[in-house]
């Protein structure tokens, strides 16, 4: 895993060979010409940068013509603010022979490291720092989740929500806010959501008014037809696990959010679950199930990248609910008598009820054809599937 720098020098252009220097030993520079332009850049990437790299003689502004202290000064300040609530290291490496070995120089800013003299000194340096950054290690150890984090796919703001998580797991306190969390973990599936519609693999409907609708959004995914939107794909995207994994977080986490359909508050009380039992196991189990939906997603969504080609799986619900398709049956239970149907088109298979498997004597590969119908089951109050009409062919 690469140490991403921040370097704030106005004349880094002209140091081309310290930037490859330092990609020989993993380091990666974001190289800046002033203070502004480089403090700019950190606040906006934070949870990006692991360390900084401070010239000692450099501009403050952006349009200033002139370099000096004040700079240097300006990005520390910020940086010992930025530090109030975290750790990240900054070092100050300096040319300039008015400041080498000036006692005044180091009283004020501390350790520093002259160019070219003490090159793999500030490499060693950089890396002995970040190595025991919290921040840097849970990165480390959860590589494959954070892949996702970045601006190629979910964006890389959900870096620090699923950091925040992951902190909370590896130093957990007797109390912790469930909202807080669980909502992060909400965040960071509709991140994954948006972009399962940047690729076309995700209906524009599920976006409508630039929100997204979770709940119909990983039934679109799973290859069942949406309960409002009218929409669905001839193919499920998620496998079966995936898709289970996803309406668990879901399920569990729409207790703490204030827009969740009243019905799955209704079902979960976190303050009587929390009375019985303040333990954070619950938010452990479903942040390593998103972890697992985030890797599988990147691989996914890197095997079907095409976009025109994506959208041609969506389908309007009217073609899917109430008209004949055609197909076979498949996964005969004898014991209790029910089957599925797998239609030919490559969509979700559909339940076929016992009364109707004995009706028409069926047995597994028989070719059918069949009409689909909606119902919502009692037990989970949720919408599915089932076959209505059922015809050999």
């Amino acid at each position: 895993m690469s140490y991403n720098v921040l370097w704030i020098d106005d004349d880094y252009k002209i140091q081309k060979d310290f930037i490859g220097q330092a990609e020989q030993e993993d380091i990666d520079i974001f190289p800046f010409e002033s203070h502004e332009e480089g403090i700019a850049d950190l606040i906006k990437r934070t949870d990006f940068y692991h360390a900084v790299i401070l010239d000692a003689k450099v501009k403050k502004g952006k349009n200033d013509t002139v370099t000096g202290l004040a700079g240097l000064t300006a990005s520390r300040d910020k940086l010992i603010e930025i530090n109030k609530d975290g750790y990240l290291p900054y070092f100050i490496f300096t040319g300039q022979p008015d400041y080498v070995d000036a006692a005044w120089f180091s009283e004020s800013f501390g350790r520093y490291f002259i160019k070219a003299k003490d090159n793999d000194v500030l490499f060693q340096a950089i890396k002995d720092e970040v190595d025991n950054k919290e921040e840097f290690i849970l990165a480390k150890e959860y590589k494959q989740a954070f892949d996702v984090c970045t601006e190629s796919y979910i964006g890389i703001d959900n870096q620090k929500h699923l950091m925040q998580i992951l902190k909370s797991i590896r130093n957990p306190n007797e109390k912790f806010d469930d909202e807080l969390y669980f909502t992060q973990l909400r965040i960071i599936l509709e991140s994954l959501f948006r972009y399962a519609n940047k690729i076309g693999l995700l209906h524009n409907k599920c976006l409508e008014g630039g929100n997204v609708n979770l709940s119909e959004s990983s039934l679109f995914l799973s290859g069942l037809p949406t309960k409002h939107l009218g929409v669905s794909c001839k193919k499920s995207h998620f496998s079966k696990i995936i898709s289970e994994s996803v309406k668990s977080i879901l399920f569990i986490t729409g207790a703490a959010s204030h827009t969740v359909a009243p019905e799955i508050k209704n079902n979960i009380n976190l303050i009587e679950y929390r009375e019985a039992l303040n333990t954070p196991y619950l938010l452990y189990s479903l942040t390593f199930q998103l972890m697992d939906i985030l890797i599988w997603f990147k691989k996914y969504a890197d095997e079907n990248p095409d976009k025109d080609k994506n959208k041609l799986l969506w389908l309007p619900v009217e073609e899917t609910i109430g008209v004949w398709k055609d197909g076979i049956v498949v996964n005969l239970n004898n014991d209790k008598g029910f089957a599925f149907f797998k239609p030919n088109n490559g969509s979700s298979n559909t339940f076929i009820l016992p009364s109707t498997v004995t009706e028409h004597c069926l047995s597994n590969d028989d070719k059918i054809s069949v009409i689909v119908e909606e119902y919502v089951d009692t037990k989970s109050n949720e919408t599915k599937t089932r076959v209505k009409s059922l015809k050999k062919i």
